[in-house]
């Protein structure tokens, strides 16, 4: 759980904490009105996020509470309960823990077997939980922390409870939390926190009868796609591309607006066509963040994951992808630019005499600067190729270890080119040049100022048939800089230098990595760095807490003026036949590339202002 709002960080304080009735706030939010039951039947119970799984009734009655990522301890005798309890020392246990959606197991066992005895003390502990966090003022900071990001959460399992239980207390408690839900500085903005507390605002709205705080809820909801406030990109803009540029976050926020149309029927509020038409957007923008492995690509901060794992794919691109391409509808086109930030395509669908499994996929990042779970990945690609990845981005370790999670979003943990001795700007936005997207050729071309001094651009050609990745970077700058060109592998594969090159190895697959001369370019050593701690270097992140030493293979050079030019050649091959590769230099200064590898030829011409294209 990430902790950033589209406004920066919130403020501290009486007015930043919980429980506004008791520390004696006020301000903009809606004026306190009776509270009555008008409307309970239509409230949603919005789920618990996988923590009743985590935590049954039995596991709640003897006192003890888990997260998926941590084993149980023991937090309560009976319905009391020590919300001081730290035991991991990490924010997201913290947040879990006072969001009580633990208590889910509870209302679920009443739900599945009429157990009151659950209910009451599911209602016990709620009740414990409001009697001592009622003066959040005198806890640590992290305890404050916990309690304000835990507000929609919690605000969502006592609107749960409520639909099974009255009681003054508990409406009294869902409208508390619900008016300082309601305050625009507690409002997190059009990303996954806004879209959480939009849709919770409103369910509990029409479950106590506040149709002030539903209708607050339901306009957050639709100025978050349709007129995002502050500047900030729609939720999901109408290429259907999600904002927060994490292939991760695309998904659950999938899921979370999925959900948030069902609270609008259910509240009787209008779900406008065009939401509708740009959440089908979305699976298609999903389906070319995966491989045609079935893997969701770690794009931002993303945990390794499986389309076949996606939630209600329905009978469309996302159902086609997650059983490669046995079932549903493959995407209209087989490359796409998306105005967000995304060059992204492969060779095929699976439908045009090539199976499914062994098209090759490509995507590259540019676009505005990074933005809540995006990385410094900017001209960073990620390739699939004979049933592999060859390229892979850094993926995400959680949110707890901010140094690792601050080094895996930098550029030297993407497959990017590095400026050295120079700041990087994450402000910087990338734009896209040029791009042509033809079968058998993709290329386009990128250009920024993200490092301070200097322009660095970047063309790509992604081809077909062969299978094969060329790039042609270029940096300028008024001083002599060394750069770095850096190719991410997973940790499967192992790297050596060969020449000039390297070779990455793993099972039958051989990935050549040709540097191809070029003139006026001083070119360094070839560097393999895998698990390095003393710099970082080398690593990936499949899943929280976890990171895996993966080869980099690290390409080098100095230039200014004239500039520093790397073109390199990265040529998957099964067996151990090396591609054949000659160059020729023309006239007017393009160079001329033929390659032979994996039973194809690959012909292609790097022009002098820096355009790929490949040739019959």
């Amino acid at each position: 759980m990430a902790h950033r709002s589209w406004r920066g960080a919130r403020g501290t304080g009486c007015a930043a904490l919980l429980l506004a009735l008791s520390c004696g706030c006020h301000g903009a939010a809606p004026h306190a009105v009776p509270v009555t039951a008008r409307g309970a039947a239509r409230a949603v119970c919005l789920g618990y996020n996988g923590l009743d799984r985590v935590n049954p009734a039995a596991r709640v009655r003897a006192g003890r509470f888990a997260t998926p990522s941590a084993a149980p301890v023991r937090v309560a005798d009976g319905t009391d309960v020590d919300w001081s309890r730290d035991p991991y020392g990490d924010r997201s246990w913290q947040l879990w823990f006072h969001s009580l959606e633990w208590l889910g197991g509870l209302i679920r066992e009443y739900e599945r077997a009429g157990d009151r005895a659950a209910l009451r003390t599911a209602a016990g502990i709620a009740r414990d939980w409001l009697a001592d966090n009622a003066r959040p003022g005198r806890f640590p900071e992290h305890r404050r922390e916990a309690i304000r990001e835990a507000a929609k959460f919690r605000l969502a399992t006592l609107v749960c409870l409520r639909r099974h239980l009255t009681g003054r207390w508990l409406d009294e408690a869902i409208a508390s939390h619900a008016r300082w839900l309601a305050r625009p500085e507690h409002y997190s903005g059009p990303w996954n926190h806004g879209t959480d507390e939009a849709m919770t605002l409103m369910t509990a709205g029409c479950g106590i009868g506040r149709q002030d705080l539903a209708d607050l809820g339901h306009r957050r909801l639709l100025d978050a796609i349709l007129a995002p406030p502050g500047g900030a990109r729609p939720a999901v803009d109408d290429e259907g591309a999600g904002n927060e540029q994490s292939a991760h976050y695309a998904v659950y926020n999938r899921s979370r607006w999925r959900l948030a149309f069902h609270v609008m029927r259910e509240c009787g509020r209008p779900v406008p066509a065009e939401l509708v038409r740009r959440l089908d957007l979305l699976d298609e923008f999903i389906a070319f963040q995966t491989t045609p492995a079935g893997d969701l690509l770690q794009i931002g901060e993303s945990y390794a994951g499986r389309a076949s794992d996606i939630d209600s794919p329905g009978t469309g691109p996302l159902r086609y992808v997650a059983t490669q391409g046995a079932q549903g509808v493959p995407p209209k086109e087989r490359a796409r630019v998306y105005s967000a930030g995304y060059v992204m395509g492969r060779s095929g669908w699976g439908r045009e005499g090539r199976p499914f499994a062994d098209e090759m996929s490509y995507t590259a990042r540019f676009g505005p600067a990074r933005y809540a779970h995006g990385q410094n990945d900017h001209m960073a690609l990620t390739f699939h190729a004979l049933g592999r990845d060859i390229l892979v981005p850094s993926g995400n370790i959680g949110y707890s270890d901010t140094t690792w999670r601050r080094w895996l979003a930098s550029p030297e943990a993407h497959n990017t080119l590095v400026v050295r001795g120079v700041p990087f700007r994450e402000d910087a936005a990338t734009a896209l040049v040029a791009h042509e997207l033809r079968r058998g050729a993709d290329t386009f071309r990128f250009s920024d100022t993200a490092f301070a001094g200097t322009t660095r651009s970047r063309s790509v050609l992604a081809a077909s048939g062969p299978d094969a990745v060329a790039v042609l970077d270029e940096v300028r700058s008024a001083a002599p800089r060394p750069v770095e060109q850096l190719w991410h592998l997973p940790a499967a594969f192992t790297a050596v230098p060969d020449g000039a090159g390297a070779i990455a190895t793993a099972g039958p697959v051989r990935v050549h990595f040709i540097r191809l001369p070029l003139p006026g370019t001083m070119s360094g050593p070839t560097r393999i760095v895998r698990g390095s701690l003393t710099p970082r270097q080398g690593w990936i992140a499949p899943s929280a807490g976890k990171r895996l030493p993966a080869p980099v293979v690290s390409f080098t050079a100095r230039g200014g003026t004239p500039p520093a030019r790397m073109l390199t050649l990265i040529a998957p091959v099964r067996g151990e036949a090396r591609p054949s590769v000659r160059t020729r230099m023309l006239e007017d200064g393009t160079l001329r590339v033929e390659a032979a590898f994996s039973g194809h030829h690959l012909t292609f011409e790097a022009a002098p202002d820096g355009t790929l294209h490949r040739l019959p």
